[in-house]
């Protein structure tokens, strides 16, 4: 393999709480109540849209005014909270210099992704950076997995996905991917487990192992 594909919330970082945190603020700015964290926490990993919709029942009249709302909040909240796994850069920093390129696949909007790579100083080791608006069909859809082969110019036994949740395994299946799960972020281990993917790692170190 030669390609790594990232998920970023969850398996790369731990932004649990920033989530949760802006989803709950935006939800009592806009008068929709409290939202519950273990409700909030289940649609990690999807875009925005479906987690307002399902978890808020932000109506679509209004959806974009809660992005945009969610994500002034975010810019703010998430420096403040956000941190990586234990052994995420030492690991990236390893990949990359053993030829691997490396790519985040994520359902955050790319500008914060941008933000918060380089603020967790890993921007050097990745390649390239694929956000919500890159793909009109977001995870667990296969097609941010597909234009990443595409534009790296790699066959699909060739990449590896890596997430910590079933939709970024079913979008690397669905790409026709290895697939890894990581056992710390969101879904559980039998969660993951249930998508059958190539490997389930414990710690992020554990993917020096693989490649």
């Amino acid at each position: 393999m030669k390609l790594l594909i990232l998920d970023f919330d969850g398996t790369i970082a731990d932004t649990k709480s920033s989530i949760v945190n802006t989803i709950q603020a935006t939800a009592k700015e806009l008068g929709y109540g409290i939202a519950r964290e273990k409700d909030i926490q289940e649609k990690i990993g999807l875009p925005l849209k479906d987690t307002f919709s399902s978890v808020l029942k932000v109506p679509d009249s209004e959806m974009d005014h809660a992005i945009d709302l969610y994500r002034s909040k975010y810019q703010d909240i998430c420096m403040e909270s956000v941190t990586l796994f234990p052994d995420v850069k030492s690991t990236i920093e390893y990949l990359s210099q053993k030829g691997i390129v490396i790519t985040v696949a994520s359902s955050k909007g790319k500008d914060a992704l941008h933000l918060l790579l380089d603020h967790l100083q890993v921007s050097p080791f990745i390649s390239r950076i694929y956000g919500e608006q890159d793909v009109k069909n977001k995870k667990p859809a296969p097609d941010m997995a597909q234009l990443i082969l595409e534009q790296e110019k790699c066959e699909p036994e060739e990449a590896l996905v890596v997430g910590d949740t079933v939709f970024d395994l079913q979008m690397g299946r669905g790409a026709g991917c290895h697939t890894c799960g990581v056992t710390y972020g969101n879904n559980s281990y039998e969660e993951l487990k249930e998508q059958n993917p190539t490997f389930i790692i414990n710690n992020f170190g554990e993917l020096k192992s693989i490649f």
